[in-house]
C-alpha cells in the first residue's frame, strides 16, 4: 500500500515523521517525569528552569526549539538539544521502519518497539535506570502480536523464548564472571533485560549483531565524551541507549548484513 503511488508514499512518510516527532516529545516528557518523581498523567508541561507553564506554541516538536533558538521564551534559559535530537531520531526511525514494513499489521508492534527503546534510553540517560514496567509492556505487546497475528505452534513459541534468552543468558553469565574477577559491576541488570526484549523482537542472530553495533556506538560516544569532558563525572554515558540504537540498526539492516556475511562461506 505504501508504494501504490508517489503521492501516497510521500504522504505516509511525512505523516510517519510528524507522528514520530510528536511521540518522541511525549516520551521524553514521560521519561523525565518518571526520573524526577512527577506524575506522568497530571500537571502541565513547564520550563525546568523558571517553572512557567508552556503553551501549545512551545510544545511543537522540533519547530518550537528552532523558533525559540534553543531557549525558553519566558526566562531565556538555554535548553539542551537532547530532546530535539531525540525527536529527530525517532521521527527518522518511524519513517525508516514504515518503509521497511509498509502499511501492515507488523508495523504497529515495531513502532511500539521503537517507542520502548527511546523511552528506556531517556530514563537511562537521566537517571541510569531502565524501568522493568517498560520492558514488561514490550514483552506483552510482542506476545499479543504473536497470539493474534502469527500462526500458533509450540515450536515457534519456544523459539520466541530462545530469541530472548540466547543472548541475554550467556551475557549474564559472562557479566557475573567478570564481576567476580574484577570485584565491581561490569554491566547493569537493566541492560541485560533490555537485550532479552530486543531478542524477542529482532531474533537471536540480529540481537548478536545489535550488541556489536552497541559496542561500537558506546566506544565512539565514550571517546567523544572523554575528549570534551572537563571532569571525570561528565564522561559517563549509560549503555542502554547504545543497545537501543544498535537494536534498531540491526532490526533495519541486520538480516541483510547477516545474509551477506554468510554468503561469503557458501
Amino acid at each position: 500500500m505504501l508504494y501504490l503511488t508517489p503521492f501516497i508514499t510521500a504522504y505516509c512518510l511525512v505523516l510517519a515523521f510528524i507522528i514520530g516527532a510528536a511521540v518522541a516529545s511525549f516520551l521524553a516528557c514521560m521519561g523525565w517525569r518518571k526520573c524526577n518523581g512527577e506524575s506522568v498523567l497530571k500537571g502541565r508541561s513547564h520550563c525546568d528552569s523558571c517553572g512557567h507553564v508552556l503553551s501549545a506554541h512551545d510544545l511543537i516538536p522540533i519547530l518550537s526549539y528552532v523558533k525559540n533558538k534553543g531557549r525558553c521564551r519566558y526566562c531565556n534559559t538555554p535548553i539542551g538539544p537532547i530532546n530535539v535530537i531525540g525527536e529527530i531520531i525517532v521521527a527518522v526511525a518511524f519513517v525508516l521502519t514504515t518503509m521497511k514494513y509498509d502499511i501492515s499489521v507488523k508495523l504497529v508492534p515495531m513502532l511500539l518497539f521503537i517507542c520502548i527503546l527511546y523511552l528506556v534510553s531517556v530514563t537511562d540517560i537521566y537517571a541510569q535506570i531502565i524501568p522493568d514496567g517498560y520492558l514488561i509492556f514490550a514483552i506483552v505487546v510482542r506476545f499479543v502480536y504473536y497470539l493474534f497475528f502469527e500462526e500458533f505452534q509450540w515450536q515457534s513459541l519456544f523459539m520466541l523464548f530462545v530469541d530472548g534468552f540466547a543472548v541475554s543468558v550467556p551475557l549474564l553469565l559472562l557479566v557475573l564472571l567478570m564481576e567476580k574477577l574484577w570485584q565491581k559491576e561490569a554491566m547493569g541488570g537493566g541492560d541485560i533485560k533490555l537485550l532479552f526484549v530486543t531478542g524477542m523482537y529482532i531474533g537471536w542472530a540480529e540481537n548478536i549483531l545489535a550488541i556489536f553495533f552497541a559496542c561500537i556506538i558506546g566506544i565512539i560516544v565514550g571517546l567523544i565524551q572523554q575528549k570534551n569532558a572537563d571532569t571525570q563525572e561528565s564522561v559517563y554515558f549509560p549503555f542502554g541507549p547504545s543497545i537501543a540504537l544498535g537494536a534498531f540498526l540491526s532490526m533495519l539492516v541486520g538480516g541483510q548484513l547477516i545474509d551477506a556475511y554468510l554468503s561469503l562461506f557458501i
